[in-house]
């Protein structure tokens, strides 16, 4: 099951934009797009491949937006 972070306003998000993580897919978001999770905090993987893509598949992302209680990321090249 999918936690949701609890909104604080102290409470800094665990990523930066323009983080390098390698991370694990551990589902798929109503639009396709693989959803990863990093010390409690949701992490979009945008702009992938979809085709063959499983759970649990180790991904290298570079985060490229922020928000307080989720973030965006690509492909790290």
């Amino acid at each position: 099951m999918l936690r949701r972070p609890i909104m604080n306003e102290d409470i800094n998000p665990p990523v930066e934009v323009g983080d390098v993580l390698k991370l694990g897919i551990t589902r798929m978001g109503n639009d396709g797009d693989p959803i990863m999770i990093h010390k409690n905090f949701i992490i979009f993987l945008k702009d992938l491949e979809k085709k063959g893509i499983q759970l649990n598949t180790l991904i290298e992302v570079k985060i490229t937006k922020v928000f307080p209680n989720f973030a965006f990321a690509v492909r790290a090249e």
